[in-house]
């Protein structure tokens, strides 16, 4: 859980009349109010829980990191291949994305966390812990790597460490509030760490810079969290923002809830704006600066503003997915990703691939039948190429306008119909998650 941002004041001192048998004990003082009581007690409980966090996240002398050869070099980019052959693969059951950092492909799992060859897949470097990660994301340019800590607290996914993509070695680290089935959402200058009562974000040396929703050790004045009895269904982050779709108790609707990713103070979360929605059961879709798109069981996708200034600026916008829309239940880690490639964002509905104009949030695109949203070919630019997995293998399209930009390249999966697959991209390296596998696939010679 949370490393504390300043000192705080250790409770359980001796009275100070105490001070041996021959001195007479002096009376208590005589106004100590129940609020007195309640202060002392959090400041106790605070003070056990960082006890057993530095006691639970003492992993020192069991962390392990091997390395084989000089450090990653950056790929070089190369044409649109108009051919894909599989070059390796891996198990990675704790990355929910496939993972392109740097010059590396990285994968975790219990064994540890994988820096790959991204051409050979060769490991070039491993960083191992007895626990396995409860997740492995990446932002800054690290890697970051969610490690669990049981304790008489119970389990947590508290136990952050940033690592290099070229060569494993540690950089920053922290304790966090995170519980299994988080997920990493970067975004600028901020990661932010999901979950169904608590979102917390960090900067790049991972100092926290606001927290929002239950605090397992409050020592916040009462009003800091005015949202804490709220569930979050999905997360998204986007221009420095971060955006949830809440259920709180006496609301008759979904609500969205925008806050400051860097407020003043991260004791208390700032609340760009906070709206009903009229419906339950939305989904966020994806947010920018002053916009959030979501979208609504019938069938259509919202654009609304996401501050008191972009509400008048920003009037909400309706647009009809049709066929293109795709179930909108809470995400099992809670997150809505989009990504970024071009002009657009592209967003996975679960049925088809909508390319999102990256500024309004308005559709530009559809492609119908997809298995995930895809990722753009790096070195396409200007004219942004992206590749989007479809059941017999990979759309490639131009990115701004959605129109084919060559046949579709086969690859053959051996998946069950309808499985998701999600996409990265480095160098001339495609990589493909499928299920738990990571497969990357190269030009072929």
């Amino acid at each position: 859980m949370s490393s504390p941002t300043s000192a705080r004041p250790s409770p359980g001192s001796t009275d100070p009349g105490d001070d041996g048998p021959s001195r007479r004990r002096l009376p208590r003082p005589e106004r100590r109010t129940r609020g007195d009581l309640v202060a002392i007690a959090m400041l106790a409980v605070a003070a056990v829980v960082g006890t057993l966090l530095v006691l639970a996240s003492g992993d020192a002398q069991d962390t392990e990191l091997q390395s084989d050869g000089p450090p990653l070099q950056p790929m070089p980019d190369g044409p649109v291949p108009t051919a894909l052959a599989e070059a390796w693969r891996a198990e990675s059951p704790a990355t929910p994305a496939p993972l392109a950092v740097g010059p590396a492909v990285v994968t975790g799992g219990p064994d540890g966390v994988v820096g790959h060859d991204p051409v050979t897949g060769r490991e070039a470097w491993r960083y191992a812990r007895p626990e396995a990660p409860c997740t492995v994301g990446s932002g800054f340019g690290d890697v970051l790597a969610v490690y669990r800590t049981d304790g008489a607290l119970g389990t947590w996914c508290s136990d952050v460490a940033a690592l290099e993509p070229d060569t494993g070695a540690r950089g920053p680290s922290r304790n966090a509030d995170l519980r299994e089935g988080t997920r990493l959402l970067a975004d600028r200058d901020h990661v932010t760490g999901t979950g169904a009562d608590h979102v917390e974000a960090w900067r790049s040396d991972l100092v926290l810079t606001t927290e929002a929703g239950r605090i397992p050790t409050p020592v916040q004045p009462p009003d800091a969290q005015p949202r804490a009895a709220c569930t979050n269904g999905s997360i998204a982050v986007g221009g420095g923002n971060i955006g949830m779709i809440q259920r709180c108790p006496g609301d008759d609707s979904d609500r969205l809830t925008v806050l400051d990713a860097d407020p003043q103070s991260s004791e208390k979360p700032e609340e760009r704006s906070s709206t009903l929605l009229g419906v339950r059961g939305a989904r966020l879709v994806a947010l920018t600066d002053q916009r959030a798109a979501w979208a609504a069981p019938d069938g259509t996708l919202h654009v609304v503003g996401t501050s008191a200034d972009a509400e008048t600026l920003v009037p909400e916008t309706v647009f009809p997915l049709g066929p293109a829309a795709g179930p909108t239940t809470d995400p099992p880690d809670l997150a809505a990703t989009v990504r970024p490639v071009g002009p657009v964002l592209l967003w996975w509905t679960g049925t088809a691939t909508v390319g999102l104009d990256a500024g309004d949030l308005r559709p530009r695109w559809t492609l119908p039948g997809t298995l995930g949203a895809g990722a753009a070919w790096p070195g396409s630019a200007p004219a942004t190429v992206a590749f989007v997995p479809v059941p017999n293998g990979l759309a490639v399209l131009d990115a701004a306008t959605g129109t084919p930009r060559g046949a579709t390249i086969p690859v053959r999966r051996d998946l069950a119909p309808g499985t998701p697959v999600a996409l990265a991209a480095t160098g001339t390296t495609l990589v493909e998650l499928r299920g738990s596998t990571v497969v990357a696939l190269r030009p072929p010679g």
